[in-house]
């Protein structure tokens, strides 16, 4: 009988952690409020549609329910998954390499904290991003190898302002 117990209460554990993930509108889900992206793999079927109005940008959730963005990164355009989760701005290393950035091997370093646990990435500095018409220099980010997509985080979107989610809007205010 304790076997039992111990067992329905872990399913009814695993369910009530599960459950809010597998809703189909992620804006629902209990304690999911800034993190609106993850380092996952996701195929983009479409481009999500993007506004910019002065200092207000609003980005329409893509059929994958992720938020993208098409930014310049020192003249080349390079489409980022917005993760407000994530520290700083992560690059893949095909991204970096079309930015003519390679970093040597001796550069990747445990730096990165995952759900996987530690990952190695290069430290970098991005001289200018253009982010819905506002420019930002000398932007903190790492290059990850293996990242399936680049990462717009926290080192370019803090200094932009304020980040919310409303349904299946991102709104970043400046």
């Amino acid at each position: 009988m304790l076997r039992f117990l111990i067992f329905a209460w872990v399913v009814i554990g695993l369910a009530a952690l599960v459950g809010p993930l597998l809703d189909a509108n992620p804006a629902r889900a209990p304690g999911i409020k800034a993190s609106v992206g993850t380092a996952a793999k996701s195929a983009r079927s479409e481009e999500p549609g993007t506004v910019s109005r002065g200092d207000v940008t609003v980005i329409r959730r893509d059929s994958t329910g992720q938020f993208h963005l098409d930014v310049d990164v020192g003249g080349a355009q390079i489409t980022f998954l917005i993760d407000t989760g994530a520290d700083v701005v992560a690059l893949t290393e095909d991204d970096a390499q079309a930015l003519g950035i390679t970093p040597d091997a001796d550069s990747f370093r445990p730096i990165l904290q995952t759900a996987s646990g530690t990952g190695m990435g290069a430290p970098v500095q991005l001289e200018r991003m253009s982010i819905a018409g506002r420019e930002l220099d000398n932007v903190q980010a790492v290059v990850v190898p293996d990242l399936p997509v680049s990462l717009l985080g926290q080192s370019a979107l803090r200094r932009l302002g304020s980040v919310t989610l409303q349904g299946d809007r991102l709104i970043i205010e400046g």
